[in-house]
């Protein structure tokens, strides 16, 4: 299996690394890409398409979800808004909590 360093956000991914890294077939990126999970940055067809590494994290947890909860694909793109949601809204509430406890200790 190819290995990317994900800390290395300029990095760009063609689709047969991308479907290396993240262990799907074409057919399931053409799917991803379709639902707008998967978005090329260039290219106009599969061949040709280039992928930031940060679609690389979101193809995995996608095909993971829908591996592990047998969604479908045209319902992964709402649940996937909704995690991003819960996981701004847990940073928020860490930080709030943060000033809380400094306010509380003056």
């Amino acid at each position: 299996m190819l290995q990317i360093d994900v800390k290395l956000q300029d990095n760009l991914l063609d689709s047969y690394e991308l479907c290396q890294c993240s262990e799907i077939t074409e057919l399931i990126l053409l799917e991803l890409v379709e639902h707008s999970i998967a978005i090329p940055l260039r290219g106009h067809e599969i061949h040709t398409w280039l992928f930031s590494v940060a679609t690389l994290m979101q193809v995995k947890k996608a095909t993971r979800i829908q591996r592990d909860l047998a969604v479908d694909w045209p319902a992964l793109p709402i649940i996937l808004q909704l995690i991003e949601e819960r996981d701004v809204l847990a940073q928020q509430k860490r930080l709030l909590e943060e000033q809380l406890d400094k306010f509380i200790q003056r």
